[in-house]
């Protein structure tokens, strides 16, 4: 490989010193190797160490640390300019801030800014903590620029201000570094890990960025939407061996309507002046066009763009971690449908030949592709802020004259702490949100002060719009007649659908007198009667699950009613949490409320209602040796709402009495091949060359497990299975029920990521605190037929109607038209839960949480008599 010629000048004519005449050590005096070297690896902590040195003994390096991660560890931000321009940040700030917020900015007077101002460029790395290249890239990439003196590094720190995030998971990059190392030079080199590298969502940390429910993503906001708004982003990836060495944009098809074109046409010839840059410096094998489309907000590197902001994707040919791989000539070629030949075409100009493949090689192309962008945003900085600028002012203007004027987010929720939770979510991606200052009509309706209203007269419009509208999927296939054409990710995200809030687009001009929002709290909340005979919380709230864990913590004693009743002037519905007065407990609810936001009802009567009386269940979670995202999620959700739960491996199946030590066990979306077998999503057999895990960590449950599960049900245990899961359940435990899309090709039925309508039996204490007709996020998931049983079976959700779909891409509705995907099933003394769809998926749908927390608390539970009471 020919290496970049105008990126290196050699110590031998400069040392690099810093303001004090001390030498800054670079990466490979530092460490005692090169960055690349085979089998050599630095972790978070030496990455770190390094950054905080330059930030020490450069004057033209200010690392800051932004927060801790979800582990604890400290996430930072680099950034790297002239030591001119670092002493002058805040200045530089401001004036970016004001391009980026141009309510009130003439073009002539934002063109005086843009002459002044620098042009901020973040790069972010190793958000993929097995996709290592890119972190140790990083320190040598600070190094140069913070060390060279020739022509071309002082353009790019004259003119632009690097903000260099080395690493976006820091936990994980620490992980794989310690997993690599503990078996370098055994049969398990460069093996995968049984574990999620980001403790929650593994690989799906990078789906997270229009929901903002991981540490490092909303730390990551500030840096995209408060601080700094930098046109241009570049995130850095890896990807399979054997096809292409580089992707680029431009992305493929199709294209989001909302994205501005200027921004689209910018990012075609950023990626291509990269590409022409990488050919003229000897690199080979840069493809563009592939696979990677601009479609789907929820990536790192896309999801600016719905704020006007350059969002560049790099894909590099990944090695075996730090072990070299060899690919010979002919084995080369699976790059995407888009592209089925390894062949010269336009893009993919070409092709590399084969042979070995070096960690090092991997840092060449990205260190090459990262100054080739630099070095374009400091040569054209003053066009592309003053494109930004422009696409900002387009989007303030838009929102003023073309429909949606604004989205409306009424008081009256059925879940008001998830309409929090949206609202919060929103927040996170800079989306300005604002209270009604007194009551107000719109089509008809009257809403009260504090409505809360969201205009799209604002920078980030297409955001806004892209996360509210419903989006609308195109039908692509891979040949004219042929299959569907895969989409990159889901194709529907639709966050009021996702969260079960109502929303109400306003596609005439709103009058209403607006004020910024200050909390985003939709109900009242404060003092309790602390001798009040007993309190009741509303099931509808997500909030009131984490309250109950926190009463089972406590040791208070907590029942639901079994039907609807009245108490004062109010009705509460079915599943109603009451909870008698006992232990003083006042001062505990009062602390409860007010930290998840939610009203608790002081009843100074008894209330004479059928009841159960609820028991803290004992919950068990299968996580296996192939590192599901399905389960980290679960995890995650858990946690937030107080849950607690024991993780289940393997050998805890297989030792059996499942049932003296949990109530419920949850199996995550997995294939039934997966939960006995351990077979792995990534397939293959093993081979030469390819490394296995160490014997500890392979197979699955196996059939002393599967026994071990049956025989947890019929003792009385509830276990619930999700998405794939249930036809482990159905297959294994010969439930009266059939998964009508089994080998059901995806020419007859596809949906891949799409939110759908069903409707819900609210009867039953699976969907108390439910509406009627929730949206549900469905992968392909399982969708039954019940059969005839001899005991009652329960089908609580199902789908009704010709058309379920609510936003995303529906191939086959009739296929699943009168369906059930939400049942139960008694088996002998317990029960099977099949929830054939992500309930939990992502931890973005808040809106059937109270499915699953339903299906938990309703394992462990006591019918009893209703007291005797003066109020009917």
């Amino acid at each position: 490989m020919k290496r970049p010629v105008w990126i290196f000048i050699s110590c031998v004519f400069l040392l690099p010193f810093h303001a004090l005449g001390q030498p800054i050590h670079s990466p490979e005096a530092r460490f005692g190797f090169r960055m690349g070297t085979d089998r050599r690896l630095i972790d978070w902590n030496e990455v770190s160490d390094y950054f905080n040195m330059l930030d020490e003994q450069s004057e033209r390096v200010l690392v800051q640390e932004l927060g801790k991660t979800t582990l604890g560890r400290p996430f930072l931000l680099a950034i790297i300019s002239s030591a001119a321009n670092i002493r002058n940040l805040s200045e530089y700030q401001q004036i970016h801030q004001k391009i980026a917020n141009p309510y009130d900015l003439s073009p002539a007077d934002a063109g005086d800014l843009i002459k002044q101002g620098k042009i901020p460029v973040l790069v972010s790395m190793n958000i993929h903590s097995t996709e290592i290249g890119s972190s140790q890239e990083s320190v040598e990439l600070a190094y140069e620029l913070a060390t060279r003196e020739d022509d071309a590094a002082r353009h790019i720190r004259d003119n632009v201000l690097l903000l260099l995030i080395p690493s976006l998971n820091p936990d994980g990059l620490q992980m794989v570094v310690d997993w690599y190392e503990k078996y370098v030079g055994t049969p398990y080199e460069g093996c995968r890990m049984p574990w999620l590298y980001h403790h929650y969502a593994g690989h799906d940390n990078n789906r997270d960025w229009f929901a903002f429910g991981l540490q490092e993503s909303r730390l990551t906001s500030r840096v995209l939407y408060r601080d700094w708004f930098p046109e241009i982003v570049f995130d850095q990836h890896q990807m399979g061996s054997t096809g292409a060495r580089l992707f680029l944009p431009p992305y493929s098809d199709p294209v989001n309507l909302n994205v501005h074109t200027i921004l689209m046409a910018e990012m075609n010839m950023l990626g291509k002046h990269v590409v022409s840059d990488l050919h003229a410096q000897g690199f080979k094998g840069v493809i563009t066009g592939m696979r990677f489309n601009a479609f789907f907000q929820g990536v790192m590197a896309r999801t600016p763009i719905w704020h006007n902001m350059l969002g560049i994707l790099s894909e590099a040919a990944s090695a075996s971690l730090a072990t070299p791989i060899f690919l010979p000539r002919g084995s080369l070629g699976e790059y995407g449908p888009e592209r089925p030949r390894y062949n010269t075409v336009t893009d993919f100009l070409d092709p590399w030949e084969g042979g070995w493949w070096r960690l090092r090689d991997i840092i060449e192309y990205e260190k090459a592709a990262t100054l080739s962008i630099l070095d374009l945003a400091a040569t054209y900085k003053d066009k592309f802020m003053m494109n930004f600028y422009t696409m900002n002012a387009d989007a303030i203007e838009k929102g003023k004259t073309e429909p949606p004027y604004a989205f409306i987010l009424p008081l009256d929720q059925h879940d008001p702490s998830s309409a929090s939770e949206l609202l919060m979510r929103l927040d996170f991606n800079g989306i300005r949100i604002y209270r009604s200052r007194s009551s107000f009509e719109y089509d008809g309706r009257t809403h009260p002060r504090g409505t809360f209203v969201i205009p799209l007269s604002q920078p980030c419009r297409p955001a806004i719009k892209d996360l509210l509208e419903p989006q609308v999927y195109p039908h692509l296939t891979q040949y004219p007649g042929g299959p569907p054409r895969p989409p990159y990710d889901f194709t529907g995200w639709t966050l009021q659908l996702q969260m079960g809030v109502e929303i109400i687009e306003a596609v005439t001009p709103l009058e209403a007198e607006l004020t910024p929002a200050e909390s985003y709290d939709l109900v009242e909340y404060g003092p309790i009667d602390r001798d009040a005979e007993a309190y009741l919380i509303e099931r509808r709230f997500n909030n009131a699950f984490a309250l109950l864990n926190g009463l089972f913590e406590e040791g208070i004693e907590v029942f639901w009613a079994d039907e609807a009743f009245a108490a004062g002037d109010n009705a509460y519905a079915r599943g109603t949490l009451i909870i008698p007065n006992q232990k003083d407990i006042a001062g505990n609810l009062e602390g409860f409320s007010k930290t998840y936001r939610i009203p608790v009802h002081a009843i100074d009567r008894k209330i004479s209602v059928k009841r159960t009386r609820i028991h803290a269940p004992s919950l068990g979670l299968y996580q296996p040796w192939t590192a599901s995202m399905d389960e980290g999620w679960t995890r995650l959700v858990l946690d937030n709402f107080r849950f607690k739960y024991q993780s289940l491996h393997n050998e805890d199946f297989q030792k059996g009495k499942l049932k003296d030590k949990y109530d419920a066990i949850i199996l995550p979306d997995m294939s039934a091949d997966g939960i006995v077998d351990g077979r792995s999503r990534y397939g293959g057999e093993t081979r030469l060359g390819v490394p296995s895990q160490p014997e500890e960590y392979r197979g699955g449950i196996g059939s002393k497990g599967v026994d071990a599960l049956v025989a947890f049900v019929k003792a009385g245990g509830t276990l619930i299975t999700f998405g794939s899961a249930c036809d482990f359940a159905i297959e294994r435990m010969r439930l009266p029920a059939r998964n009508v899309l089994k080998n059901v090709s995806r020419s007859e039925y596809y949906a891949p990521g799409t939110l759908l309508q069903i409707e819900m039996n609210t009867d039953h204490p699976l969907s108390y605190g439910m509406p009627v007709h929730p949206a549900i996020r469905v992968t392909n998931s399982p969708a039954f037929r019940l059969l005839q049983y001899d005991r009652e079976v329960h089908a609580v959700g199902y789908y009704t109607g010709d058309d379920p779909l609510l936003s995303g891409w529906l191939i086959g509705a009739d296929r699943i038209a009168g369906h059930t995907v939400l049942a139960e099933i008694p088996v002998e003394k317990g029960r099977v839960i099949l929830i054939g769809f992500g309930v939990q998926s992502r931890a973005q749908t808040y809106g059937t949480f109270k499915i699953l927390f339903n299906a938990i608390v309703s394992s462990r539970t006591q019918s009893v008599e209703p007291p005797e009471s003066a109020m009917k």
